[in-house]
């Protein structure tokens, strides 16, 4: 009678509830990478199931927004797991398993009716939202001193590195970006209040548990809380999906083939653009984060029907 009672009041603490998903999702992530895939599988798959009822049936209307965004994250690893990979190009990957991903980021994104602003897909200080982009090259070259990767094309050429560029810039810089700082920060402000940028940073840190690397992670989280505070202050996802991009583009991309490669002229090259975009990135961020967004961030004005779902949302809170 205890231990339900127990039970009940944690459940009841919507904090804590999502604080026990956060470390079930890292006990998944580390039996899929430690232990056994299947047994992780299973507990991802389970975490799945457990997060689309809280998010179609809590309480609260920011909880089962939240819980809803939460639910992406056994997704992809249930969808990087389950689908065919090894038949595809390492390149492939990526596209591969982001594209699902981000059609339930839209329709999670849809079903709560966040705004464009909300997700910070507005434009900021656009010059230096830009030059953002740079701070991530010093962040791949950090994070490949910690995991040292093989390169993600066999040979260097200009056309499969853009190809290559691209593809890591859409789907791990935009699509993750417009998932983590877009649609998960934005409902963990309103359902954790003050610690969401912890929160999402966390999560972001125990989705690359995978890696079996504890410094990773630690680099991993400082980089979420980094990116949190930034679009926290600016309003804006741009500067860091793009520093998110260059920073895979780096560790991917541009290092192992820098570490392989016996042509000093292309590896000083590489190292004057990772120094220089590194400092423009640097000082961009301080700029935006000191001068702050342009402009207020006002909400889009809903459509009908995402004021009455919101409507029908809050009166139930």
């Amino acid at each position: 009678m205890t231990a339900a009672l127990t039970l009940r009041r944690f459940v009841a603490t919507p904090q804590r509830i999502f604080w026990l998903y956060l470390v079930l999702i890292a006990g998944a992530e580390f039996l899929t990478a430690a232990v056994s895939s299947m047994l992780g599988l299973a507990l991802h798959a389970a975490l799945l199931f457990v997060l689309i009822m809280h998010g179609a049936f809590g309480t609260n209307a920011h909880q089962r927004r939240l819980a809803l965004g939460l639910m992406l994250a056994p997704l992809i690893r249930l969808l990087s797991l389950t689908l065919p990979l090894t038949r595809l190009p390492q390149v492939a990957w990526y596209p591969a398993v982001a594209l699902p991903l981000f059609m339930a980021t839209i329709v999670v994104i849809r079903q709560g009716g966040v705004s464009a602003p909300r997700l910070g897909l507005t434009p900021g200080r656009l010059p230096l939202e830009l030059a953002m982009a740079g701070f991530g090259f010093g962040l791949g070259a950090l994070e490949f001193m910690i995991l040292q990767p093989v390169p993600l094309i066999e040979q260097f050429a200009w056309v499969p590195f853009i190809l290559a560029s691209l593809s890591l810039l859409i789907f791990t810089g935009f699509a993750e970006e417009l998932w983590f700082r877009g649609l998960l920060q934005h409902s963990a402000l309103r359902a954790l209040g003050n610690k969401a940028i912890v929160y999402v940073a966390l999560l972001f840190a125990i989705l690359h548990i995978g890696y079996l690397s504890f410094t990773d992670f630690l680099f991993v989280l400082a980089v979420g809380l980094i990116f949190g505070f930034i679009v926290l202050r600016t309003g804006s996802i741009l500067g860091v999906t793009l520093a998110h991009g260059t920073t895979n583009i780096t560790l991917f991309l541009l290092l192992p083939h820098v570490s392989n490669s016996d042509a000093t002229q292309f590896t000083s090259i590489v190292w004057a653009v990772i120094l220089g975009g590194t400092v423009i990135g640097t000082i961009a961020i301080a700029l935006a984060v000191w001068l702050g967004p342009r402009q207020a961030q006002m909400p889009d004005a809903p459509s009908k029907q995402h004021a009455a779902q919101e409507q029908s949302m809050l009166a139930s809170e």
